[in-house]
């Protein structure tokens, strides 16, 4: 089964980011069991989540589900939006499919809590 761990420990979590991000950057690794699939490094500013890099690889489907895990964790820690760094290749594909217009910073609502935009009645 795969699984996304958050990671809590701090030294993990510079080991993955070697530096490259500054600020409280956050992390997930992706899991199936013992195998790693990748991480994904994130942080939080303010009402904005920036998603700063993937680090999965050839598995479209486990980078869309990182990507809204690390949506779904800024907006439990009060973000309202998201953004994608650009340069990350593998965000960028992410970007091009779920955010066509390319705005960011994009509103949590484009990925999430649409289920009953539609006419639905809620539950």
């Amino acid at each position: 089964m795969i699984t996304m761990h958050p990671v809590d420990e701090p030294a993990v979590v510079d080991s993955l980011n070697k530096g490259r991000f500054a600020g409280d950057v956050r992390a997930y690794v992706i899991m199936d069991g013992p195998v790693y699939f990748g991480h994904m490094l994130f942080r939080v500013d303010g009402d904005v989540t920036q998603v700063l890099e993937c680090g999965i690889r050839h598995e479209n489907s486990l980078v869309d589900g990182a990507v809204r895990a690390c949506v779904a964790a800024g907006e439990n820690a009060g973000a309202r939006c998201f953004s994608l760094n650009q340069e990350d290749e593998m965000l960028r594909e992410w970007a091009r499919v779920f955010v066509p217009d390319g705005r960011f910073p994009a509103d949590n609502a484009l990925v999430f809590h649409t289920c009953c935009e539609s006419g639905g009645e809620q539950a």
